[in-house]
């Protein structure tokens, strides 16, 4: 899977009538869409599922970690490690289908998105939802800025085809 492949992958769920739910959706990478049954997902679900991966996943270094869940404070913790399936990238070198992300922090969660352009994510937030009644949009950077994530490219996705 290309970066493109995965923006695109991202981009046809966005406005679909997904319901924002912290810990639903993204369980069926082969799905058409990311949400649960019940049109629910939240930001680590749409993720896994754009990059066509179970959010529970099997990978070792993510089960030693946290049992395996793909979640935020995870792909944080990966990016910044010399293992794992992420890799940190500078923020302006960020590519199509690589990921901004923060992780937890003072009893907030963290939030991940799939980066579509220079200053653009496609993510799954409550904000969207409250906002919009979607909870996938394509957006502006700016909360990510904000929140100094880090950009992080995953080994899953080949990278020399996103430009």
């Amino acid at each position: 899977m290309t970066g493109l492949d995965v923006v695109e992958r991202a981009r046809s769920a966005v406005a679909g009538g997904c319901i924002y739910k912290l810990g639903k959706g993204g369980f069926n990478p082969k799905a058409l869409a990311p949400w649960s049954k019940q049109m629910q997902c939240d930001c680590s679900g749409f993720v896994s599922w754009a990059l066509g991966v179970n959010r529970k996943t099997d990978n070792p270094w993510y089960v030693a970690y946290n049992g395996g869940w793909f979640e935020t404070s995870a792909i944080v913790r990966d990016a910044l490690s010399s293992y794992g399936v992420f890799t940190e990238v500078a923020r302006y070198d960020a590519l199509p289908g690589d990921v901004l992300v923060w992780g937890d922090s003072g009893g907030a969660q963290g939030h991940v998105g799939i980066v579509s352009g220079p200053t653009t994510i496609i993510h799954c937030s409550k904000g969207n939802y409250t906002t919009t009644g979607d909870a996938i949009r394509e957006t502006a950077t700016t909360i990510f800025d904000s929140h100094k994530a880090i950009a992080a490219r995953c080994a899953w996705v080949d990278a020399k085809d996103t430009v």
